[in-house]
């Protein structure tokens, strides 16, 4: 500041402002090259002396770390020594007991004979025939048991009301339809047009199929002998129609059959719900799986083979 010109001195003393601004300024050289130059030499002469500087603490090992009895751990050598010999012990006696083994002739002479395996064995294979029976009798139960709830009935007085609502509307009556999703049951080559002559199934309305809700449940899945030969079984429901399809493995050739939603309701009827029953009236003619309902005949379409030997 004793460089400075007086003025700017007392300029700076009598208004802090001008102070403030000044602070900020650069400082007045009379060559910008040479101080440029001068902040260089200083800024690299910094640099070296920060690379040459060196520690006053000393950072490096000690000499006491030098030492044998630090640098070998002989306690723990020892102790993996004693156990290397206490396991090639150990595997001598292994060795010499197989020897033994293998040279002693063993005699070539007859078990006696020993008792019974178990004491209790006839207790429990009786024991075990009773729980195997009452648990087919519970599976008969319950496969005979009726619904509480009629969804036939629901789905009947469904159809009934609307077609009251209908009838009492003053305008067309638009109602929302639920959107279901497509159901498991692989349609049968009788739902598509294919029946044979004689067949009581009528096609499906285009009431059924915007009501059919698509799930198929299977109710029955058993071998079963029809005839002379003997067939898997199977009977599938979306709550409507009747899917009955079997299986003959000797020839690879399912034979299918389609029950409509009048003749399924019949059938429940008259065999109280019990599809055993209802297996128990298949036939099979000239290659066609046939149901006999009293005087009337279903006869479902022809068999197909199997993908798998065609």
């Amino acid at each position: 500041q004793a460089s400075w010109p007086f003025w700017l001195h007392e300029s700076l003393q009598t208004r802090p402002a001008v102070a403030a601004s000044v602070m900020y300024r650069a400082i007045p050289v009379a060559n910008k090259a040479c101080a440029e130059r001068v902040r260089q030499r200083n800024h690299e002469l910094h640099r070296l002396k920060m690379r040459q500087m060196r520690p006053q603490v000393d950072t490096s090992e000690p000499t006491t770390m030098q030492m044998d009895h630090l640098r070998n751990n002989l306690k723990r050598e020892q102790l993996l020594e004693d156990r290397y010999h206490e396991i090639d012990r150990e595997n001598r006696i292994l060795l010499q007991k197989m020897s033994d083994i293998m040279r002693t002739t063993t005699s070539s002479g007859t078990r006696a004979a020993s008792g019974p395996p178990s004491l209790n064995r006839d207790s429990r294979k009786v024991e075990l025939m009773r729980i195997t029976s009452e648990n087919q009798g519970i599976l008969k139960r319950i496969q005979r048991a009726q619904p509480v709830y009629n969804h036939v009935a629901w789905e009947d007085a469904y159809r009934r009301n609307t077609q009251y609502l209908k009838n009492s509307s003053e305008h067309p009556l638009v109602l929302k339809r639920k959107v279901s999703r497509a159901g498991g049951l692989v349609p049968l080559s009788a739902a598509k047009g294919e029946r044979s002559q004689g067949s009581s199934v009528p096609p499906p309305d285009e009431g059924e199929q915007e009501d059919s809700s698509g799930h198929a449940i299977y109710v029955l899945k058993e071998g079963r002998k029809i005839g002379q030969r003997y067939y898997l079984v199977e009977m599938s429901t979306d709550g409507r129609t009747l899917a009955i399809s079997a299986y003959d493995g000797d020839n690879k050739q399912t034979l299918e059959l389609l029950v409509n939603e009048t003749n399924h309701r019949r059938l429940n009827r008259e065999t109280n719900g019990d599809y055993n029953r209802v297996a128990e009236r298949l036939h099979v003619d000239n290659g066609h799986l046939q149901l006999y309902m009293g005087e009337t005949i279903l006869t479902g379409s022809s068999g197909h083979v199997s993908p798998e030997t065609a």
